[in-house]
């Protein structure tokens, strides 16, 4: 278990949740399920959320997002989504109140599976890496924590899913176990 780190978890096409745990991490748990197939229905798609399909967050993430943050924990987002469209999001579903701070698209990082955004945010918010868990429902999310020098947590429902991860979780009500 590690009751003394914390965990970030990261979405690449919606939110990403991460949570450090004395210092954390929260991005982002909200999924969108849909992909534009153009640049001009991608720029559609950012800014008229009457395009937007729901998108709901996980199952129990207001209540993981609440317990850590009741704890003292700060929360970050991490989203290759624009920062108008990830608020949209995170006030929506009251979330956003959980939040310290924002990466998104606008501030250029390199994509992932490069450590950039997670060196960033631990570096400005003096976060010890040793204590970071980075949280994502895909391979490339967990190696931009692991390539930044901290733990990473795959969400998955898949079963025996192979992983650079440290920590695989199937449920995110499971993320206040580790």
């Amino acid at each position: 278990m590690l009751a003394h780190r914390g965990i970030f978890y990261n979405q690449a096409f919606g939110f990403a949740v991460g949570v450090i745990h004395r210092i954390t991490h929260l991005a982002q748990l909200l999924r969108n399920r849909a992909f534009a197939t153009s640049y001009a229905t991608s720029d559609a798609y950012e800014h008229n959320y009457e395009l937007k399909p729901i998108a709901v967050p996980f199952e129990n993430t207001y209540r993981v997002l609440e317990k850590l943050f009741n704890d003292g924990k700060k929360h970050f987002l991490y989203t290759h989504r624009g920062f108008e469209s990830s608020q949209y999001y995170l006030k929506k579903y009251d979330m956003a109140k959980f939040f310290t701070a924002f990466v998104d698209s606008s501030m250029n990082f390199a994509s992932k599976p490069a450590p950039d955004a997670v060196n960033y945010i631990c570096d400005t918010y003096g976060l010890d890496r040793s204590e970071t868990v980075m949280i994502g429902d895909r391979e490339i999310d967990v190696l931009s924590g692991k390539n930044a020098g901290t733990y990473g947590c795959l969400f998955t429902k898949a079963e025996n899913v192979e992983s650079a991860a440290d920590f695989v979780v199937n449920d995110i009500i499971k993320i206040l176990e580790i």
